[in-house]
């Protein structure tokens, strides 16, 4: 291996999770207001076929 090789190993495995550590809890709570928005879809659906009739 290069000499500075390990080091630039452990610098991007750094990086990585670094940008994990702040997208992950992003990504969750979109899933999260998705289930919702699903939710609340389906309910407007439900509410929309009770009401036609």
């Amino acid at each position: 291996m290069l000499p500075g090789s390990i080091d630039l190993i452990i610098l991007i495995l750094f990086f990585l999770v670094l940008q994990a550590w702040w997208v992950i809890p992003i990504i969750k709570k979109n899933n999260n207001l998705n289930k919702r928005a699903n939710k609340f879809r389906e309910e407007i659906k439900q509410l929309e076929k009770l009401y036609k009739k």
